[in-house]
């Protein structure tokens, strides 16, 4: 199958309330969109979107990345089995250096378009799922604001079904705790709430959060250190999982895999390096016991379908990070993508050119 056209084009989609990204706020969410078509006059779709306060590229320089892109692709050969995750991506775009989001984008543009080839949904492509692979992907809701705030999105999200929530916890320690507390008052032990710290604390302020919510039910905190090679001595003093996000950006598989207390590593695949190495991190944390969580960037529905279909395959069926599209005034799928009961449904084919709201696009190579 040959790639005969390349096509890129640019969004900037106005957010409902500012996001805040290790203490930059952002309105706007910016992005590329890949549009491969092939030989077969079949299109594979993929997104080049660094979030700003969390990649390390800019999106200026991932459009100068694309763009060469474009020049090398265009006329080329798919590598056949690149869909399988199993290297060949690594070695096709080995010698540019791609960037991660980049390295995303057109992973991701690949599979959509092997899969649309084939006309099954993605995941099958990925897995060789049998016929028996569930056809959803679970979903954790959301909760950030105050201890009030996040009561009352608590409440609303387990009447609609959610089995799994994550809670923003940052700054204050008495502060995070009481919202802890509010929000297991409403779930009553019926739900697996998740906690986020992004690195917020010093050990003796971690600590002493933990002890204080000792008698929650939290599943698991990520990234609850300023300080990630403390987390032995976190875990041994409150006895809370953590789960590594950030650190994944900086340090090796060797270095973690052995670290008392890391139960889960959040597995972002925009700021990680693509989807290949989301899949071999997948691979890699099912042997060594731990679960792995596959979570968004604030991609449009174009990435989050991507992520849900990759998140369907992990071992342990975790929830995934994927509740962030309410925070965008519109999306690039004419059908927004939809969560119900917790779930998103993933049996079915990647979006064509008729599922795009082209409208947000403007073309620009």
């Amino acid at each position: 199958m040959k790639i005969v056209s390349f096509r890129v084009y640019k969004y900037a989609i106005p957010l409902n309330r500012p996001i805040e990204v290790h203490g930059l706020k952002l309105t706007n969410r910016e992005g590329l969109i890949i549009q491969l078509k092939s030989d077969r006059d079949v299109d594979g779709f993929g997104e080049v979107a660094p979030l700003d306060g969390w990649s390390e590229e800019s999106l200026n320089e991932a459009q100068a990345q694309v763009r060469e892109l474009k020049a090398s692709l265009t006329g080329c050969e798919v590598l056949p089995g690149a869909e399988k995750l199993e290297g060949k991506m690594n070695s096709w775009f080995e010698e540019m250096n791609l960037r991660p989001s980049v390295q995303f984008g057109i992973e991701m543009a690949i599979l959509n378009l092997v899969a649309s080839t084939e006309n099954t949904p993605l995941f099958q492509s990925i897995a060789h799922a049998p016929s028996d692979h569930r056809d959803y992907t679970r979903v954790h809701a959301l909760l950030d604001g105050t201890a009030d705030e996040v009561a009352r999105q608590a409440k609303k999200f387990k009447e609609d079904g959610f089995l799994d929530m994550k809670l923003k916890v940052r700054g204050s320690v008495d502060e995070s705790a009481d919202k802890v507390r509010a929000v297991n008052e409403v779930l009553h032990g019926e739900v697996l709430l998740h906690l986020d710290a992004n690195q917020a604390w010093e050990l003796e302020d971690a600590v002493r959060f933990g002890r204080e919510i000792e008698c929650s039910t939290v599943a698991y905190i990520e990234e609850p250190l300023k300080h990630v090679f403390q987390t032995p001595e976190f875990y041994q003093e409150t006895l809370i999982p953590v789960a590594l996000d950030e650190s994944l950006m900086k340090l090796s598989f060797e270095e973690f895999k052995s670290m008392d207390g890391v139960d889960v590593l959040i597995l972002k695949p925009t700021v990680l390096g693509g989807l290949e190495r989301a899949w071999q991190y997948m691979q890699q944390a099912r042997a060594l016991g731990l679960a792995a969580v596959i979570s968004s960037s604030f991609e449009s529905g174009l990435g989050i379908l991507t992520l849900a279909n990759l998140a369907s395959c992990t071992v342990r069926d975790q929830a995934a990070g994927l509740d962030t599209l309410k925070w965008f005034t519109q999306d690039l799928l004419e059908e927004n993508v939809l969560i119900r009961h917790g779930k998103i449904n993933i049996r079915q084919r990647p979006p064509r050119s008729e599922d795009i709201n082209f409208e947000l696009l403007k073309e620009i190579l």
